[in-house]
């Protein structure tokens, strides 16, 4: 059996004897009589939970986007809604790409708990001027003096979050998202 893997997408072919190896495409893999592709199951829905799980042989190892609904409480206690769009390679050794059986659950639920550990240190006000810079230097550190930002790197599986796209900051209150609103203007 010919197995092709894409530009962008790896597989993980497993044989009877244990041995593993990754193949990155693009290239084509012809499959020895012991060997089959090992499957990863892949959390759906936003925001991302291990209800309805994607079973799949091919891991998108570049341009990977997963979106997601955070939600937290700033230190005021008003509760905010984010809708993030994750930016994500994977780099470095590809033997490590399979360490973790649920990718997206995995950053989902740890990004998640970054992002309110943070949103918790600001009052509703400052956090809704500057949702965007807050959320991005949490998520891909500082920018540098050129202007860079690291990214946020997965040493489990040498996952890379390189960008992040805020796109909707919800104030779950509605008197308080009035109120700002009419104090902007």
């Amino acid at each position: 059996v010919c197995v092709n893997a894409w530009t962008g997408y790896a597989f993980l072919v497993v044989s009877k004897k244990g041995t593993r190896k990754v193949v990155v495409g693009p290239k084509s893999y012809l499959l020895e009589y012991d060997e089959t592709l090992e499957p990863i199951e892949l959390s759906t829905g936003t925001p991302k939970n291990d209800k309805v799980l994607y079973k799949t042989v091919y891991l998108r190892s570049l341009n990977n986007k997963v979106s997601d609904l955070v939600e937290a409480e700033t230190l005021d206690f008003c509760e905010v809604s984010i809708k993030l769009s994750y930016r994500v390679n994977f780099e470095g050794e590809p033997e490590k790409w399979f360490n973790v059986e649920n990718y997206v659950k995995f950053l989902t639920d740890h990004m998640r708990s970054l992002l309110r550990n943070v949103i918790r240190r600001h009052e509703i006000e400052d956090f809704y001027k500057n949702a965007i810079a807050i959320v991005r230097d949490a998520v891909l550190g500082k920018q540098d003096e050129t202007g860079k930002r690291k990214g946020r790197v997965f040493e489990e599986n040498g996952m890379k979050i390189y960008d992040v796209e805020v796109l909707d900051v919800v104030i779950m209150d509605d008197s308080i998202s009035k109120l700002l609103i009419e104090a902007q203007h």
